[in-house]
């Protein structure tokens, strides 16, 4: 993959930058913000580990930048770990936080596993033990029952579904939903998720949790 790295710790960008091109990958490094945003412009990376703290842009401003435009797994660095700067970072689409100091493998298996949820999200149809989700007939099944449900609530369960374990905002939900010219409540997002609920109540393979002042996030258990 192309990987954009943005770390102003030099020593840092560069356990990362020799992490990732040992397990193969292509990175692209700077310790500016600024640098980061002329990147994000002219050029598609397939993943990016950015710094919460970096001088000119920082970490959030990339991080929602590269949302408005690429679908692509995206890891924050912080060495604060604070509920705060985590919720400012799942706001602005990131998929996963990492806490300064960390161990290089813990990087490289929390960047594989945001990648397969990305990979999974091209797919058709999902399968989670008995639960088929059916994104061609916008059906969902579960055991031998058959639904049609509601087309925002199918693409709302799609959503959540394509990427297990990744926490959404309702903002970020409604966006990838509804559209950037929705006009309602955010709360909307609690009604749907409220029926989505009450439909897989008669499956343990999939659980839609709330994430407490962060959003909503599927669990799978198959």
């Amino acid at each position: 993959m192309e990987i954009l790295v943005v770390e102003d710790d030099l020593n840092i960008q560069r356990l990362v930058r020799e992490t990732l091109e040992a397990d193969g990958h292509r990175v692209r490094a700077t310790a500016d913000g600024n640098e980061a945003a002329h990147w994000i412009d002219g050029q598609v990376f397939e993943a990016a580990v950015l710094d919460v703290m970096v001088p000119g842009r920082s970490g959030f401003e990339l991080c929602a930048r590269l949302r408005a435009s690429q679908e692509i797994p995206i890891l924050m660095l912080t060495a604060l770990g604070e509920l705060t700067d985590k919720r400012e970072g799942f706001t602005a689409g990131a998929d996963d936080y990492i806490t300064k100091p960390f161990d290089p493998e813990e990087l490289l298996f929390r960047l594989h596993a945001v990648a397969r949820r990305y990979q999974k999200a091209s797919i058709p149809v999902m399968r989670f033990g008995d639960v088929t989700i059916d994104k061609r007939s916008q059906q969902l099944m579960i055991g031998t029952t058959r639904l049609t449900i509601p087309r925002r609530e199918f693409e709302l369960l799609h959503q959540l579904a394509s990427f297990p374990g990744r926490v959404f905002s309702r903002e970020e939900l409604i966006e990838h939903v509804w559209g950037l010219d929705f006009m309602g409540d955010d709360r909307t997002i609690d009604v749907h998720i409220k029926r989505l609920r009450n439909r897989l109540q008669e499956t343990d393979a999939i659980e839609i949790q709330t994430v407490r002042g962060l959003g909503y996030r599927l669990e799978s258990r198959s």
